[in-house]
């Protein structure tokens, strides 16, 4: 079925779909892409740039075409950085770094153009801390409206890439701290395992981080408690059900429940007992339910 899905897509956001299968197959060496409901044009070089650009298709808001296309023609250039949102990133689709680490973390970047989800979070002038940074790009999302942002980042190739990208962008990185420090419900060490092909190749498993609590944040770092956003794969649940967070005006978190295996409804009652109120959104990134994953918005 997925396959069958594959195909319908062409037809489904290309004008010219025959053409583009043909490209993609070898039987064309080049090929215009015409995108249905807008008048963009794009000539592409590689096969890697049209998977890229089929799959952000898939749930890419209409109005961003334009801004898409110009991201897949940085990424078809091969340059060594990309714009999107008028916010640089150092550019992985065809380095070592994407090679090295299976994931795609290009993902992370490229939600922009099929999601808002901090739109409704009131961020200028307000100070922001920011658990599971990944690469830096709420961080300087954040910055980049207003907001002074204190960021947490377990995974070392990520953090090392988000300093990178945090860099690139001179006009807001002096609003930004950037940690190798992992945040949870208690003080602790956490095993980071490496996915990386190097440390397969290396026979090197895992490595161990520091992890602090949001109160460690709050103290340690004399960070104001404004608003909180965590994106953490599950540590949201352990943050949120051992800590008091009836400090800040707003929190923003992606839950897991599929990861966790435990209902996002314990973590609604315990924020409601703070006396925030809340609201629920599902990841328009994901295919899952909001039962599984999805975004809460806990405000006052």
């Amino acid at each position: 079925m997925k396959k069958i899905k594959y195909f319908i897509d062409y037809f489904k956001y290309l004008k010219n779909p025959i053409s583009a299968l043909l490209f993609k197959f070898g039987v064309k060496k080049n090929c215009e892409i015409k995108i249905k409901k807008s008048d963009v044009k794009i000539n592409l070089k590689t096969v890697n740039t049209l998977n890229k650009l089929m799959y952000l298709l898939n749930s890419a808001q209409t109005e961003k075409y334009n801004e898409l296309i110009e991201y897949i023609k940085l990424i078809d250039n091969d340059t060594e950085i990309v714009v999107i949102n008028d916010i640089k990133y150092k550019n992985i689709h065809n380095t070592d770094f994407k090679k090295n680490h299976p994931c795609d973390y290009e993902i992370c970047i490229e939600e922009y153009f099929s999601d808002d989800e901090w739109n409704m979070l009131n961020i200028e002038n307000k100070h922001i801390i920011d658990i599971g940074a990944n690469v830096g790009d709420t961080a300087l999302y954040f910055a980049k409206n207003g907001a002074k942002v204190i960021a947490f980042e377990p995974v070392t190739h990520l953090y090392e890439l988000g300093l990178e990208n945090i860099e690139l962008n001179s006009d807001l990185k002096e609003n930004i701290q950037f940690y190798n420090k992992g945040v949870g419900g208690k003080r602790g060490k956490l095993n980071i395992e490496n996915i990386s092909t190097e440390a397969y190749l290396n026979q090197e498993d895992s490595y161990q981080i520091d992890v602090i609590t949001v109160n460690d944040v709050l103290e340690e770092y004399n960070f104001p408690a404004d608003v909180l956003k965590m994106d953490c794969e599950g540590c949201e649940y352990e943050i949120i059900l051992n800590s008091d967070l009836s400090m800040f005006n707003e929190i923003i978190f992606e839950h897991h429940a599929y990861i966790v295996k435990k209902e996002c409804d314990i973590l609604i009652d315990k924020l409601k007992s703070q006396n925030f109120k809340i609201d629920k959104y599902p990841c328009n990134a994901s295919n899952k339910s909001f039962k599984e994953i999805g975004l809460i918005h806990a405000y006052k």
